[in-house]
């Protein structure tokens, strides 16, 4: 016997209840929605008394994009484009006016990172627009293993030619001629030619 078998009915109900209760929070918070929500309130100094709104509002943006709406993933792409491109431009400026050899190299070496992640920011906005399409080759290949595969059966089919067969030959090379009429045996005189009168008669 347990000790949830000798709690009375009704505080078995109320620890069932706490359990559901834990149970949904930690389903709750560990969505990327309410992540990403905890993480925007820090960095937008947004009101934890706002956290609700904002997670409803993610959650929205991701029914958008499970209902094929990429609208929200494209603004936001180009978004970050246009902020990776001002910061190439703000520290490659920065690297300029330095006047400083060590720090030029260094803000520049920031810049040009700033530029590559632009650069492969729009990238991924050119793909999600515009999916490439895979090229398909498996009946090119199927093509090329039948023809292998022919290959093969030619190879084995000329080492499988049968040898002359020494039965038909008089001497190696030479076949005996069948259309020569055949002399009667002396050694059998029973299988002499019959003479005529000994042949059936012809109907």
């Amino acid at each position: 016997m347990t000790m949830a078998d000798l709690m009375p009915q009704k505080q078995q109900e109320v620890v069932s209840d706490q359990r559901r209760a834990e149970q949904s929070l930690a389903q709750t918070i560990t969505t990327p929605e309410c992540l990403s929500a905890s993480v925007l309130t820090i960095c937008q100094n947004v009101d934890h008394s706002n956290v609700t709104e904002l997670v409803a509002e993610l959650k929205r943006q991701s029914s958008a994009i499970n209902a094929d709406d990429l609208s929200r993933a494209e603004a936001m792409l180009i978004a970050q484009s246009h902020t990776l491109d001002g910061l190439f431009a703000k520290l490659t400026t920065d690297a300029l006016a330095s006047g400083n050899l060590e720090k030029l190299e260094r803000y520049m070496k920031l810049a040009l990172k700033a530029q590559n992640q632009a650069r492969a920011t729009l990238q991924t906005l050119v793909e999600l627009k515009a999916p490439k399409r895979v090229a398909f080759v498996q009946q090119a290949n199927i093509g090329n293993q039948v023809q292998v595969n022919n290959e093969g059966q030619r190879a084995r089919t000329r080492k499988k030619r049968k040898a002359p067969n020494k039965l038909l030959e008089a001497n190696h090379g030479e076949w005996l001629d069948t259309r020569a009429a055949g002399k009667t045996g002396g050694a059998d005189p029973a299988m002499a030619t019959l003479e005529r009168q000994h042949r059936p008669h012809k109907r």
